[in-house]
């Protein structure tokens, strides 16, 4: 249990921009205690706003954790003024905005141990960071293949259908890329980066395929990091089979999928991202002693 001698009062947070190893500006939010005992790097799922995730690490930052959330490019803060003209890729996230948050958040806390907590498309991204050699352990969250029908049948491979063929083919032709609110729940969403969630999203074996080729490149051969992978059972996207057919993208990782209820972990529902909600604060305890200890 956390006990109040654990915490940390003297926190300093706020907003930063920082450049993508492009060059590209990059909103995040910094929050660092007086003397961080760890680093934490929070990589966001597709479209969710940075700020989504701002109650979860202040959790960790209470005990002792320096943590950076940001928002990748063509999300939220990150997005650039003429968004229908932006041109990006998916994988852009990783090799250019993860990798340059990855070392921003060094910088700020040197010479402690760095995780790296992912949320969704965070996780499948971070086999293209090239830094991932600095990182000493991975917390997954909702990570697993994001094939449609291996979704949870029937009402969420309905509505992916619907987003990918009818939704967001609607929304590109009239503003160019997919907007916030509507059929949405997320902020702003690149065009490139629906196209390429789109074309895993219909492939058997999401993007590994791909990975030969046409995604060079990339690191998934070479991390060797521990990563928990966390699975809650009324999520409608990941389930422990997805995920753990994802891990196998990473051969040489030590991986340990936890497969949760939300009665396990003090809450009605944890679903795909309603974990990070202040109401859910009851479950964070477990998954800070996983990203701060590995326990």
């Amino acid at each position: 249990m956390d006990t109040p001698t654990q915490k940390s009062t003297n926190i300093r947070e706020h907003d930063i921009t920082f450049n993508a190893t492009d060059g590209f500006p990059l909103s995040g939010r910094l929050l660092v205690p007086e003397r961080p005992t760890a680093a934490v790097l929070f990589s966001p799922a597709t479209g969710l706003p940075k700020e989504f995730y701002l109650h979860f690490m202040r959790h960790g930052a209470e005990r002792g954790a320096a943590c950076l959330v940001y928002d990748y490019r063509g999300v939220a803060a990150s997005a650039p003024k003429d968004l229908r003209a932006f041109k990006m890729d998916t994988p852009d996230w990783g090799r250019l905005d993860m990798t340059a948050a990855l070392d921003r958040l060094i910088e700020a806390a040197p010479g402690v141990p760095v995780i790296h907590v992912a949320h969704s498309v965070g996780g499948h991204i971070t086999g293209f960071m090239p830094n991932h050699q600095k990182i000493t352990r991975q917390v997954f969250i909702g990570v697993g293949f994001g094939t449609w029908w291996k979704h949870r049948f029937p009402k969420q491979q309905l509505t992916d259908l619907f987003f990918w063929w009818i939704y967001g083919p609607l929304q590109l032709a009239t503003k160019g890329f997919i907007p916030s609110g509507g059929l949405w729940g997320g902020s702003t969403l690149p065009a490139g980066a629906f196209k390429t969630w789109r074309r895993w999203s219909h492939k058997a074996d999401y993007f590994r395929g791909e990975l030969g080729e046409r995604l060079k490149p990339h690191y998934f051969n070479e991390i060797a990091t521990p990563i928990l992978s966390y699975v809650f059972t009324d999520d409608p996207l990941t389930t422990p089979e997805t995920a753990r057919g994802f891990l196998e993208f990473m051969p040489k990782a030590q991986k340990d999928v936890r497969v949760r209820r939300p009665a396990d972990l003090g809450v009605k529902a944890l679903r795909h991202q309603d974990v990070f909600r202040r109401s859910n604060s009851a479950a964070w305890p477990e998954l800070w002693r996983a990203v701060l200890e590995g326990a």
